[in-house]
């Protein structure tokens, strides 16, 4: 399988397979919310310091998938063969273990220099989130206790990829820490443990004869497909309630019209092919709706405050 892949796949090409781009949306759509919320509250900002926000997160995202990809090939968990997820490069044999893990310290370090500045623009918090994100970004495939083999995997993604993003990037900004940075932080958070739901559904069988103990395999193949619709529509409501708080006294009609046909659309399309997807290609099309919907979360966020 590895001499096929590499007859038909560039060298570039298997590093980008490596870090896996259409995940980045999950460590965009926060820092590009926090934006949205201080430009929509008229906030007093300092907007210099946005890409270098975008730069660290992106950094650390792809820092994680590439000792993901790492760390599942070398405890056996990832077996090419066997493997019914989007390919592994270092499963495969198209890169080596070390390889992968140096670019993904190369990443950290990249991560770590923009984190200097944003911790001298944001002080002592600022340094505590980026030394748990860096924490996190090997824990999270690797160490005794692998979050990713834990029920804990889908509220550490709405913490780290959704709260304290969205609260950290607006803090950055504006100096300042709000209640409305903490729930959108929260709302946004929602589809990307919806991204994790989907994930360890799939794998689920293989996950438990590896001898892990994700959230889905606790509860079960039908309360993780509710968990997902719960995630996904919770995540409409919560744009009527962000509005809310930037706007304090009012109840947006365009909030309410625009999270109802967001909420039609997650039913319709997301959430029905999740229920209704039984083979691993099927749910592995489901891995990519859903990533998408956070960015159509974040659309339908943008059109509101335009029309509100």
């Amino acid at each position: 399988m590895a001499e096929r892949f590499q007859n038909n796949v560039s060298w570039s090409s298997v590093w980008l397979m490596a870090m896996r781009p259409k995940t980045l949306i999950l460590s965009l759509s926060p820092v590009l919310l926090a934006g949205l919320i201080v430009f929509g509250a008229q906030l007093s900002a300092d907007w210099i310091v946005f890409p270098i926000i975008i730069l660290s997160s992106v950094s650390i995202q792809i820092a994680t998938n590439l000792w993901n990809d790492a760390a599942d090939a070398s405890s056996g968990l990832d077996q090419a063969s066997e493997r019914l997820g989007p390919p592994r490069v270092t499963s495969l044999g198209l890169l080596k273990p070390w390889q992968v893990r140096l670019a993904a310290f190369l990443f950290l370090l990249l991560a770590a220099l923009c984190g200097l500045y944003l911790v001298y623009v944001g002080g002592w918090p600022i340094l505590l989130i980026g030394i748990v994100g860096i924490i996190c970004a090997f824990g999270y495939s690797s160490g005794p206790y692998p979050i990713s083999g834990s029920p804990f995997g889908e509220v550490f993604v709405i913490c780290f990829f959704g709260i304290m993003s969205v609260m950290g990037s607006a803090y950055l900004l504006t100096g300042t820490w709000t209640v409305g940075s903490f729930w959108a932080g929260f709302y946004i958070g929602l589809p990307a443990a919806a991204v994790l739901v989907v994930n360890n559904f799939r794998d689920r069988i293989g996950d438990a004869e590896g001898g892990r103990h994700t959230l889905v395999i606790q509860i079960g193949p039908q309360a993780a497909r509710r968990l997902y619709a719960i995630l996904m529509l919770f995540s409409c409501v919560g744009l009527v309630h962000v509005n809310s708080m930037i706007h304090p006294g009012t109840l947006s009609l365009a909030s309410l019209i625009i999270a109802g046909l967001l909420m039609i659309y997650a039913l319709a399309m997301p959430i029905r092919r999740f229920f209704l997807a039984e083979t691993a290609p099927l749910q592995n099309q489901c891995l990519l709706g859903t990533s998408m919907f956070q960015l159509q979360w974040l659309i339908a966020f943008l059109l509101i405050m335009l029309l509100s």
